[in-house]
């Protein structure tokens, strides 16, 4: 099982582009209110209400992050050098979407499951493999909606940060 205490020194650094406690909405974002990098759009299970997301702690975000993330990933089973790149994919394009880059990095059918044969594989996750699927990822969106074109620079950042990066 993943620590948590690893899980933390990589979720700080996944906080670094999203903000970090800052609640913030930014126009064109369907995750719409974020804090901790939690999108409410997408979590709004987690809470009673917008009022009590608002107030949500740097723990409970981390332990949402957590089983919403980290978990669905595998991300105990990924090698240290692509953890934090893979849990960064998750957290930023979804988790099925992360799972279908992975794959591809493994040369997997990218089905965005997680199952024996993935599993199996994941052991062996190039951090490198991982980013040029992440960017091709990232270049499929923009193509299919110039409207998230704004977000291709900080998406190219964020991406280059994870790879010369050592977490």
């Amino acid at each position: 099982m993943l620590s948590k205490k690893r899980f933390k020194e990589i979720y700080q650094h996944t906080l670094k582009w999203e903000g970090g406690e800052k609640l913030h909405n930014v126009k064109g974002d369907s995750g719409g209110w974020t804090k901790y990098g939690i999108a409410y759009n997408f979590n709004k299970h987690h809470f009673d209400s917008l009022d009590g997301f608002k107030e949500m702690t740097y723990d409970r975000a981390a332990e949402i992050a957590y089983q919403n993330y980290a978990l669905p990933i595998s991300l105990e089973l990924v090698n240290g050098e692509a953890q934090a790149m893979l849990f960064d994919m998750a957290f930023n394009m979804g988790v099925k979407s992360a799972i279908k880059c992975a794959q591809r990095a493994l040369n997997l059918e990218a089905d965005g499951i997680i199952g024996k044969i993935t599993k199996a594989a994941l052991k062996d996750l190039d951090k490198e493999k991982l980013y040029y699927q992440r960017m091709a990822y990232y270049q499929r969106v923009v193509n299919n909606n110039a409207t998230q074109n704004k977000f291709l620079k900080g998406w190219t950042n964020r991406t280059n940060y994870f790879l010369n990066t050592s977490i």
